[in-house]
Order: C-alpha cells, then sequence, then structure tokens
C-alpha cells in the first residue's frame, strides 16, 4: 500500500533576537549557522538581518515539518537556503540531512519566507510517500 504524507511546520522569530545574535556573534555565529553562499546574500559586512532572520525561520520551519530538530548530528548548515530567479525560495540540503529527508520519503518540499522589520516567518511544506510502512 501507498501512502502518501503531507506534513508542515513554521517558524517566527524576532528580527532583533537574529540581529542580536549577529551583532554579538560576528563572523562566528555567520559561519557556525549559515552556508557560504548564504552569508553572502546576508552580506555579513552590513548585514541584512531581516533576511538572515528569513533563512533561520527557514530552517527551523523545515526540521519541524520532518519532527527531527536539531540533533543526532542534524546542522543549521546542513539546510541552505535558495531563490530562483524570480526569487522564489527553496532548500538544498546536504550532509546528514539530506539522509533524514531520503529516509522520510520526501517526494517534494515547498518553502514560503516572509518577513518585516520586526519578525520574520517560514513555512514548510514536505510531501512524502510511504510504502507497506517502508520508505
Amino acid at each position: 500500500m501507498v501512502k502518501l504524507g503531507i506534513s508542515v511546520g513554521t517558524d517566527i522569530v524576532e528580527v532583533e533576537r537574529v540581529t542580536n545574535a549577529i551583532n554579538n556573534g560576528g563572523m562566528f555565529f555567520l559561519q557556525r549557522v549559515f552556508t557560504k553562499k548564504e552569508i553572502l546574500k546576508i552580506n555579513a559586512n552590513e548585514p541584512d538581518f531581516e533576511r538572515a532572520s528569513g533563512f533561520w525561520a527557514a530552517k527551523e520551519s523545515i526540521v519541524k515539518a520532518l519532527g527531527c530538530g536539531f540533533r543526532d548530528g542534524v546542522c543549521f548548515k546542513n539546510i541552505e537556503i535558495n531563490h530562483d530567479e524570480y526569487g522564489c525560495p527553496s532548500f538544498l540540503f546536504t550532509g546528514i540531512f539530506s539522509k533524514v529527508i531520503k529516509e522520510s520519503g520526501v517526494v517534494d518540499v515547498s518553502l514560503s519566507i516572509s518577513h518585516c522589520r520586526t519578525h520574520a516567518v517560514a513555512v514548510s511544506v514536505v510531501n512524502s510517500i510511504v510504502c507497506n510502512g517502508n520508505v
């Protein structure tokens, strides 16, 4: 039997919280949480705190959708936020998290990110297929 599954994860973060983390942690914080590509998009010299907050919320939303959290070797840098030519966000999964995605039977992931001066929010929608209780 084939079973289709849909799961949703969401996260909201105060921009001020991420701003403080970047201002206090500097490059150490940025390099712990974001990939090199993301750091370029955030602009480490004059950070776009709203964008950084959106990236943070997106990473939190996908681990919530899968119910795995940041544990067992899964880290923020295993999840990269990209944008297509129209600005639509998407994920690139690497490392241990790419294994989690595969083992979960994920066939498609949708991502939406929004932010304003004070908050950033992200929603991840995951579609998966399970066959006879197995991925």
